[in-house]
């Protein structure tokens, strides 16, 4: 069992036991209700180039990497250049959870990205209860009809959707799912292993008309201007901005570098 297969196995057994404590129905009744500043996330890649700052307290890969409050990152992040927040939801994994994203959405002006192994729709109404702009879907552990369905009720809930992928299936499954955005993670989800080459083979499969984004590995602007110029418009980076002593620096790094 590979640390993806692991985590989704566990994310499941969760899904349930909050389900059991909480049904779905109550979640949708609330939904029904249910009222919130909505932040561009589709729209903003209209504009120009997208950077995602991430928020995430620890990682399967590199273990704890940041030691004050995670809030006190989004304080941070709010005075940044950047456009997206993505905020980490998985709490044993990425040391997240719905209530911290529910804490930087109320203290950030950028659109929520709500990151997670969605596997099940309770998330997505979960997602939308805690204000969350758009979430994301990974096409390496749901079928095609699963992601349709996923993508269709983030539409139905006024919530957009960004389906990562990591080879030429993937990418395959995306597109036949009708993908908002389609965000390339140059790490193997199955070994952990990291390539920025992943976006430069992946890139040309994707309709310009759709947006790509470029995740995982970026550390510097010549990584930057590298995926850039193999197409992606977004980028997304956690890792390098939370290990650098200077995080609204190393924003404007990468942000420079994208114009």
């Amino acid at each position: 069992m590979t640390i993806l297969d692991e985590i989704v196995a566990k994310k499941r057994l969760e899904i349930e036991a909050i389900k059991a404590a909480r049904p779905l129905e109550v979640l949708q009744k609330e939904a029904e209700s249910f009222k919130t500043e909505r932040r561009s996330f589709r729209k903003l890649f209209d504009r120009g180039s997208v950077l995602i700052a991430e928020i995430k307290p620890k990682s399967p890969s590199e273990g704890m990497l940041i030691t004050e409050p995670p809030l006190d990152i989004a304080d941070l992040y709010a005075k940044s250049s950047a456009d997206v927040i993505s905020v980490l939801t998985d709490k044993p994994y990425f040391g997240g959870d719905i209530e911290l994203l529910k804490r930087v959405k109320a203290r950030v002006p950028q659109a929520i990205l709500r990151k997670d192994f969605i596997v099940d729709e309770y998330q997505v109404y979960e997602t939308l209860l805690s204000g969350a702009d758009a979430f994301l879907l990974i096409a390496n552990i749901l079928k095609v009809d699963e992601l349709i369905h996923l993508i269709d009720l983030g539409k139905k809930l006024h919530m957009n959707s960004l389906v990562e992928v990591h080879n030429q299936i993937e990418v395959a499954k995306a597109l036949a799912a009708g993908s908002e955005v389609i965000g390339i993670n140059n790490r193997d989800l199955q070994t952990l292993q990291v390539d920025l080459a992943v976006t430069e083979t992946l890139t040309h499969l994707i309709p310009k008309k759709i947006p790509m984004i470029s995740e995982s590995g970026i550390e510097n602007a010549e990584d930057v201007r590298r995926v850039r110029k193999a197409g992606a418009r977004g980028i997304l980076v956690g890792t390098s901005i939370l290990k650098s002593s200077d995080p609204l620096a190393k924003i404007h790094e990468l942000k420079q570098a994208m114009l």
